[in-house]
């Protein structure tokens, strides 16, 4: 479908940063093939053309750290630390989830984060088929991965042979791509560990990993091993192959110089470490020395909200409240990590508007009082923007969400079927 869009102010996030006006972009199937001057803009022939009336397109988010069937789990543990909460309340919740409560529940984030301007998940759970059914009916792109954990040698056996399985029968179909998962280091032993490395390389895939999330975690790893988290990951070859790190909230300057001489990539998640008192992750000195930023959310049971946009807001504010320099972080780089970054992170093509891209675009609506006067649009997004001024999502030249309606779901039927499914969570 060729789709063009019209009279619209642009953030492309260019290696320039260049911010366009009175612009005019061009679609054709799955790729953008013109983001530029309308006065410049070939003479094409277009399905469909939409006017954007002067609102903001801009590249799509990535959420690079997620939990969507735990989108069940919104509001159900609130207020207590990280261990507490996974004991004593989600991981017996967790028992009680089926196929098909995953899948309404992965069905919900998926309407949550196309009305919020994301384009692209990575996602870190068990009940992947349904995963991937709910993701496949989106549109939106996904890498998925089955989580290994080795309390037994029978369930360590089986989750690893589930992540094979997951890879074997969705990486590459669609937008879909599967990398593998050990839950994390405290989670899982060094032998699964060095065996998910090995096989991460023989797929020629990447791992998914939470990892020095708490202060505990952290210093735990150092006493049981002499050695951080991420010193041993790289030990056992984790690093080796591309090594998506959730939260490094704990990391030390050595952790941060070998992420950066293996090209790792960080996912973190500022709200949630919030929310479970967890820490502040020094992404600025992260930035300084090298290693590669994307955010994420985590679950809507550990934030509450899955929400890149607002994850963009509290990373630059936290960062320069913590650092005392209100420079570090600008506005621009907090949209690069939400957006291009999370997208390199995910190895999609996409994250810039511009030709050769993939059409991973939102637009948001700039006509409300927050966005008056207009005199920096990308501050604007980044300090004043709101979820609910997303008014279009398109994915590869999909458009999956616009003015308040789905093209994969029915919102009333999903609410409907959490709201049955939740009298199951509150008998524990």
């Amino acid at each position: 479908m060729k789709i063009r869009i019209e009279n619209a102010t642009v953030i492309t996030n260019n290696e320039n940063k260049d911010v366009l006006r009175h612009a005019e972009i061009q679609v054709d199937g799955e790729r953008i093939v013109y983001a530029g001057a309308a006065d410049h803009a070939p003479a094409t022939e277009a399905d469909r053309v939409i006017d954007a009336q002067g609102n903001l397109v801009m590249p799509g988010f990535f959420n690079t750290h997620t939990h969507v069937p735990m989108n069940m789990f919104r509001s159900y543990a609130d207020d207590l630390d990280l261990m507490t909460w996974l004991n004593t309340r989600i991981f017996p919740a967790e028992d009680r989830l089926t196929d098909e409560i995953a899948y309404w529940a992965s069905m919900a984030a998926m309407c949550e984060m196309a009305a919020a301007g994301i384009v692209g998940f990575n996602e870190m759970y068990f009940f992947m088929g349904s995963v991937a059914k709910a993701a496949q009916e989106s549109g939106l792109r996904a890498v998925l991965s089955r989580a290994v954990v080795t309390p037994a040698e029978n369930v360590a056996q089986r989750t690893f042979r589930e992540g094979v399985e997951l890879f074997e029968k969705y990486n590459n179909t669609g937008r879909l791509k599967v990398y593998l998962s050990p839950h994390a280091q405290y989670t899982v032993n060094n032998e699964m560990l060095e065996k998910i490395a090995k096989e991460a390389a023989r797929l020629q895939t990447g791992i998914h990993m939470h990892i020095s999330e708490t202060k505990g975690e952290h210093e735990n790893c150092l006493k049981d091993h002499g050695m951080t988290p991420i010193e041993l990951s790289e030990k056992l070859g984790l690093l080796d192959v591309p090594f998506l790190a959730a939260h490094c909230v704990w990391i030390s300057e050595h952790d941060m110089e070998l992420m950066a001489q293996h090209g790792s990539y960080v996912l973190s998640c500022p709200r949630s470490n919030l929310k479970l008192a967890s820490g502040i992750a020094p992404l600025s000195r992260m930035l300084e020395r090298g290693v590669r930023v994307s955010l994420g959310t985590d679950s809507v049971a550990s934030n509450n909200k899955l929400s890149i946009m607002e994850e963009m807001t509290y990373a630059t504010l936290l960062q320069k409240g913590t650092t005392y320099d209100p420079k570090v972080m600008p506005a621009a780089q907090s949209i690069d990590l939400a957006t291009r970054q999370g997208a390199r992170a995910m190895g999609f093509e996409s994250g810039v508007v511009e030709a050769g891209k993939n059409a991973d675009i939102i637009m948001l609506d700039t006509s409300g009082i927050r966005y008056t006067p207009d005199y920096d649009i990308v501050s604007n997004v980044v300090y004043s923007a709101d979820d609910t001024d997303v008014c279009m999502t398109m994915v590869g030249g999909d458009i999956v969400y616009e003015n308040g309606r789905f093209s994969f779901a029915d919102v009333e039927e999903i609410k409907a079927k959490l709201h049955e499914y939740s009298a199951v969570m509150k008998a524990i």
